[in-house]
């Protein structure tokens, strides 16, 4: 029988029989494996932990340690290695044993070449499949780490635009308050207040409650932003949802003399989503409609509930210049940009096309060159059939 070169595979091999080890080591050196050989179960062990082998090779029926406990032990272990155990006829119950405890075959004795290297490729296949396995399970939770650190990379960049925005936002109201509150304290230093003066104290005081108020508003949207949250999926009220992005993106709006019009439907169905994520791909889009209108224009945030598709759809609007045709086909990918040096990596259409796409949702675009583009998410209402 032809085998090929096993060069790479080591077996160990245990017998208490010195000429069955004998024999069975020249054949299998002579099919190009590399064989250790132990003439008892706890000397084979020994050596399985010091050679790491592939595969062990093993009689079952042994003094002081036998091929199943052999088996037990190496399973333990948490190796990878495949077990072959060696029985005689009348020991098939446990062979049948030594499968159930996850052996990789048995054979029987006398043992014929035939049997031992079907055995052994069995054996390889299935240490190679695992391998496989393994691999690409060790692959796919890397990119999963990968994934989740370009999430937080992206989302860090928006949090520096977002608190560079927050800060001259709540600058103002902050300034007025402590004007107020200073103006309320000269006047109550001039004595009771006559009854005329009580209603503009109070408009004072009204005043000071809701410019805290809407600065802790901000802050908390932005603290709950800027968190490393674990990936988890619940009830998001899409009304909320728009409303609070939009909130954190105002000043910032403003500022770049862009006039926001928002308008969403009356009674948007709930999503099964993740509200931070969902959160950082609508400030990821409006962000980007301010860096296309560098000159002021007009964005439009709508949220409308597409009953055909029984879905939401949030879109953004801007009055820029649009995409160039030539760049449009890769404007999803990776890093890439058509922005200038200091103003983005590239990460964002491609961190919310993954988001929603992760959302059972699509990320569309409808460009119209020299009037601006609209961007489109939209996800389906209820659970995305997530698993």
């Amino acid at each position: 029988m032809e085998t090929p070169p096993q060069n790479g595979w080591r077996i160990v091999l245990i017998d208490d029989e010195a000429d069955i080890r004998e024999v069975m080591s020249l054949t299998l050196r002579d099919a190009g494996y590399h064989v250790d050989t132990a003439a008892d179960g706890k000397a084979g062990l020994a050596l399985i932990n010091n050679t790491y082998p592939q595969i062990v090779v093993t009689d079952i029926r042994m003094p002081q340690m036998g091929g199943l406990e052999v088996l037990e032990k190496i399973k333990q272990s948490g190796r990878d290695t495949e077990v072959i155990v060696v029985t005689a006829f009348g020991d098939m119950d446990l062979a049948i044993r030594a499968l159930q405890q996850d052996a990789s075959d048995f054979i029987t004795k006398p043992i014929n070449d035939t049997s031992l290297h079907l055995a052994l490729q069995r054996a390889r296949e299935r240490y190679t499949a695992r391998k496989q396995v393994r691999d690409y399970t060790a692959l796919l939770e890397r990119e999963i780490e990968d994934q989740a650190r370009v999430l937080h990379r992206d989302k860090m960049v928006s949090l520096g635009r977002l608190a560079a925005s927050v800060i001259h936002e709540i600058n103002n109201p902050l300034a007025g308050v402590l004007n107020y509150i200073r103006l309320m304290s000269k006047i109550l230093k001039n004595g009771p207040l006559a009854e005329d003066r009580q209603e503009k104290f109070k408009g004072y005081l009204d005043l000071v409650e809701s410019e805290t108020d809407r600065c802790s508003q901000i802050l908390s949207s932005l603290l709950t932003f800027s968190r490393k949250t674990p990936l988890t999926y619940g009830e998001v009220d899409t009304g909320i949802l728009i409303n609070k992005s939009v909130m954190l993106c105002r000043h910032k709006i403003e500022l770049s003399q862009i006039n926001l019009l928002t308008e969403l439907e009356k009674g948007l169905p709930t999503l099964k989503g993740n509200f931070n994520q969902l959160q950082q791909c609508i400030i990821n889009l409006i962000f980007n409609a301010i860096d296309a209108m560098p000159a002021g224009g007009k964005l439009y945030v709508t949220g409308r509930q597409d009953d055909e598709k029984r879905a939401v759809v949030i879109s953004i609007r801007d009055t820029g210049k649009g995409i160039p045709e030539m760049d449009l086909p890769y404007i999803f990918e990776p890093f890439f940009t058509t922005k200038s040096e200091g103003y983005g990596v590239g990460l964002g259409l491609s961190t919310t096309y993954g988001i929603v796409e992760e959302h059972g949702g699509v990320l569309t675009v409808e460009n119209s060159p020299g009037k601006g583009c609209t961007f489109n998410m939209t996800l389906p209402v209820g659970d995305p059939n997530r698993s």
